[in-house]
């Protein structure tokens, strides 16, 4: 099996998994509990989701570890009881376990890391040598638990997706894929804190990101003018999962309702505007996943 994603994605388009965090929450989680210690105390639940999305077609698959970083597990009285190294370690071997229990060669797995939930100034008091410590952790623990390639994602600060490209290019020498999370203004795509993609691509180029995309926020239809912006910037390797369209309250619970297929078919709209992988965030499931592997296979 090939395991470096970057030389992959120039042969071929590669598919990503979905949604984590809506999976787990059908699976039985509840509100309050922690994504990453409620996973780990329901392990046969989680490899479950990964499997589901193995054979939906998806070859990238991400470790339950989003909010695994020191920063923010302690941000909570109960996070602050969790050992990150355990937490990350224990996630990464149940996803690694599930894609080399899947019959296929090209099956990756992803360490995920995301935002610490702190600010920088002037918001917040966070500074760069904090979050680096945090994310060279976290980064440390994947790698050496044997993930393929580590995606930072859903940053909406390009200081903090600075950060963790640094701490996780310290940390190790496998690929490193940073997904930003954008808005549509009237006048473009920028981040919630006013980055713009020009800004984006060229410090996430400086300090070393293997391939570069976006995240979440946006829906499929949204996204794909964004595609075109960040191809026109730089040649790297481009990642884009969009969200299921735009989230509706009911019951105090946030509903997707896209179809899946519409979903896939602009995923291939996303292909052709210039992204090497594609996948889904919040919303998606292992049905819009399965959509997007027959209509990207369909299609060639």
């Amino acid at each position: 099996m090939e395991h470096d994603l970057i030389k992959t994605v120039w042969r071929k388009v590669v598919l990503m998994d979905g949604g984590m965090g809506s999976m787990i929450i059908d699976a039985g989680m509840r509100e309050g509990d922690i994504p990453e210690a409620w996973a780990l105390k329901n392990p046969e639940k989680l490899s479950a989701i990964h499997a589901a999305y193995l054979e939906a077609g998806a070859e990238v698959i991400q470790t339950n570890t989003f909010g695994g970083s020191r920063l923010k597990l302690h941000s909570s009285e109960a996070g602050a009881k969790l050992d990150p190294v355990e937490v990350n370690r224990k996630a990464a071997e149940l996803a690694i376990k599930a894609a080399r229990e899947h019959d296929s060669r090209d099956r990756f797995v992803a360490g995920d890391i995301g935002p610490t939930g702190l600010f920088f100034p002037p918001v917040g008091q966070l500074d760069e040598e904090t979050a680096v410590a945090s994310f060279e952790e976290q980064a440390k623990t994947l790698a050496e638990a044997g993930v393929d390639l580590i995606l930072i994602e859903t940053m909406y600060d390009i200081r903090e997706a600075v950060a963790a490209v640094k701490a996780a290019r310290k940390a190790t020498g496998i690929p490193i894929i940073a997904e930003i999370t954008f808005e549509k203004r009237p006048k473009g795509y920028f981040t919630m804190m006013g980055d713009t993609v020009e800004k984006v691509v060229e410090q996430l180029e400086a300090v070393g990101a293997d391939a570069l995309g976006a995240n979440c926020t946006l829906t499929s239809e949204d996204m794909l003018g964004l595609v075109s912006e960040f191809r026109e910037r730089t040649a790297l390797p481009l990642v884009f999962q969009p969200n299921a369209g735009q989230p509706a309250i009911e019951h105090g619970k946030a509903v997707y309702r896209q179809d899946p297929e519409d979903f896939a078919k602009d995923l291939e709209l996303i292909v052709r505007a210039g992204a090497n992988a594609v996948g889904g965030c919040c919303g998606t499931s292992p049905t819009f996943i399965r959509a997007a592997h027959d209509r990207l296979t369909l299609t060639g």
